[in-house]
């Protein structure tokens, strides 16, 4: 039997994390089993559970995939001693949603199901504050040219990463229950309400 590449295997993985994506946003997460992701992938059952026992792990591949990228190249530029602000660090983010193609929607009934479910509630801490650690590495030169004591930079870019962290979930709910957004029009408005 010829051995399965690694990119022959995340190639798959990706193609049932969009299944997945998928069917959840049409069906919900709650009312979504792995029949329906098997039903929208065309796979076997025993395909998708040599990939993912269960949503949490699904959750898990999908933020891993998509959106840690992204915080990885932020974190990367803080390590180089590149300025990154908070507002860059936030567009940053935000803009994963789009250019990924993940669905605030989703985002927000996942949230809302690991509130009740304990494996996606361990998995969401876990990403929430690898998130905010991430963060806070990323804006640390810019926490740097803030204050010259180096226990107040480490502070103020762990309050800002909190703060970015919460304005990233404003803009999911936001979009989720209110619809589509542009990020730049998203900064622009929480902008000018924190100047104000």
């Amino acid at each position: 039997m010829p051995k399965v590449s690694d990119a022959y295997r995340e190639a798959r993985r990706d193609e049932i994390a969009r299944a997945a994506l998928r069917v959840l946003e049409r069906n919900g997460v709650r009312d979504t089993s792995i029949a329906d992701i098997v039903e929208e992938s065309g796979l076997s059952t025993g395909a998708i559970y040599s990939h993912f026992s269960n949503k949490a792990e699904l959750a898990r591949y999908v933020v891993g995939r998509f959106l840690l990228p992204r915080i990885d190249a932020l974190e990367a530029a803080g390590d180089r001693g590149e300025i990154v602000t908070p507002r860059q660090a936030l567009r940053g983010m935000l803009s994963t949603f789009s250019e990924a193609g993940l669905s605030t929607p989703l985002v927000l009934q996942f949230w809302g199901e690991a509130m009740v479910e304990p494996g996606l509630h361990e998995e969401m801490l876990r990403t929430a504050g690898r998130l905010r650690a991430s963060l806070s590495l990323a804006i640390g030169p810019w926490a740097r040219t803030q204050t010259t004591d180096e226990a107040d930079a480490e502070t103020l870019a762990a309050d800002t990463a909190r703060s970015i962290a919460a304005l990233a979930q404003g803009y999911v709910a936001n979009t989720a229950v209110f619809g589509p957004r542009t990020v730049e029009d998203y900064l622009a408005s929480a902008g000018a309400v924190l100047a104000s």
